[in-house]
C-alpha cells in the first residue's frame, strides 16, 4: 500500500537526516570524535606549548601567534566552550528530530486488540465455511469465495477500531466520530461506514468536494491532514488558505478534524478518506500527526485490502 505523505516541516526532517547520518558506525567512532576533540586539542596544545605555538605563527602568520601568546586563558576557556556548545547542539538536534509524542505500550496493546478482533470475525466466517465444505462431496470455489469475503462486514469493524484507539488514547474524554469516505474520480460519493452507528455523519458526501474542506486537501496532496481548531480554521480571511468548510458547523461548534487518505496501490488513486472528528478544540495535535498516521496505518493497511477483495468479487460476479 502507497503511504500517505506526513506533515513534517522542513527543519524536522533535516534533523532527523543529520542524526541518522551521525548514528552511522563511522560518523559516531570516528568522526564525531575527531570533531569534538581534535580542534580544541590542537588550540590547547598552541597556547601553551611553545614549539606548536612557533609552527602556528609559520603557518598563520604572527598575528595569530600574538593573539595566542596574550590570550591564552581566554583561548583554553574558548576551546570548553567549543565542546560544551558542539555537544549541546547536537542534543538538541536530536531531540528535535523525535517524534513530538511516542505511543505506549498499553495503547500498543489497543491496537493490537482493536485489530485481533477484526482478524477474530474474519477466522471464524473462514472457519465456519470450512466446516461447510468438509462435510460436502463438490465444492463451488467461486460461491466459497464469495461467502469468505465479505468486505461489507470487516470495513465497519476496521472503522469502530480506529473509533476504540483514539479513544483510549484520549485523555479528555473527547467524543470521537469516524467515517470511511467513498472517493471516485478524486471526489467523495458516498459514506461506507462510520461510528458510532447511532450519530451518521451531519454533511453529506458530495457536500465535501469543495476545494476548502479537509477531505478534499488530503485527497489532492494524498496527505494526512489535521485540523486542532476547527473555528480558528473557518476565521481564516483568506478562503483559499482555508482546510475546513463549514457546512452544517455552528459557531459554537467546537472540535478537531483529521483526514487519511487510503491510496490503493493497483490504481495509485485515492479510493477512500478516514474522517476522524472530535468534539473538543485541540484533541487532535497537529504536531502529533506522525502518530496519529502510525497508528491509522494498521488499519488502512486492512481496509486497503478488503478493498482489492471487493474489486475481485465484483468482477468474479460479472464473469
Amino acid at each position: 500500500m502507497q503511504h500517505p505523505v506526513v506533515g513534517d516541516n522542513f527543519v524536522k526532517k533535516l534533523c532527523r537526516g543529520t542524526v541518522t547520518f551521525c548514528e552511522s558506525w563511522s560518523i559516531k567512532f570516528l568522526a564525531r570524535p575527531i570533531l569534538f576533540i581534535l580542534p580544541p586539542t590542537l588550540v590547547t596544545l598552541a597556547a601553551t606549548k611553545t614549539n606548536i605555538k612557533d609552527q602556528v605563527v609559520d603557518i598563520f602568520g604572527q598575528d595569530v601567534g600574538s593573539f595566542i601568546n596574550s590570550s591564552a586563558l581566554l583561548v583554553v576557556i574558548g576551546t570548553f566552550l567549543y565542546v560544551v556548545f558542539m555537544r549541546a547542539l547536537y542534543a538538541g538536534i536530536s531531540a528535535y528530530s523525535k517524534p513530538a509524542r511516542n505511543i505506549e505500550v498499553n495503547e500498543l496493546l489497543a491496537i493490537l486488540k482493536a485489530i485481533n478482533l477484526v482478524v477474530g470475525d474474519k477466522c471464524k466466517r473462514m472457519s465456519d465455511e470450512a466446516k461447510k465444505i468438509l462435510s460436502k462431496t463438490t465444492v463451488c470455489p467461486a460461491t466459497t469465495f464469495t461467502n469468505i469475503t465479505r468486505p461489507d462486514q470487516q470495513i465497519p469493524l476496521l472503522i469502530a477500531g480506529i473509533k476504540s484507539v483514539f479513544e483510549y488514547m484520549d485523555q479528555a474524554n473527547t467524543i470521537f466520530r469516524i467515517g470511511l469516505l467513498r472517493i471516485i474520480d478524486n471526489k467523495p460519493t458516498e459514506w461506507i461506514a462510520f461510528e458510532p452507528a447511532s450519530n451518521p455523519p451531519r454533511t453529506p458526501a458530495q457536500n465535501l468536494s469543495v476545494p476548502s474542506s479537509t477531505v478534499m486537501h488530503s485527497i489532492k496532496n494524498k496527505s494526512i491532514i489535521t485540523i486542532q481548531d476547527i473555528q480558528s480554521e473557518l476565521s481564516k480571511r483568506n478562503k483559499d488558505k482555508r482546510r475546513f468548510v463549514k457546512s452544517n458547523t455552528q459557531p459554537n461548534d467546537q472540535g478537531s478534524q483529521l483526514c487519511y487518505p487510503i491510496v490503493h496501490p493497483a490504481t495509485g488513486n485515492v479510493e477512500y478518506v478516514i474522517t476522524i472528528a472530535g468534539n473538543k478544540k485541540d484533541c487532535l495535535i497537529e504536531k502529533h500527526t506522525e502518530l496519529y498516521a502510525w497508528v491509522i496505518e494498521h488499519f488502512s493497511l486492512r481496509i486497503s485490502l478488503e478493498h482489492s477483495l471487493l474489486v475481485m468479487k465484483e468482477k468474479s460476479n460479472e464473469l
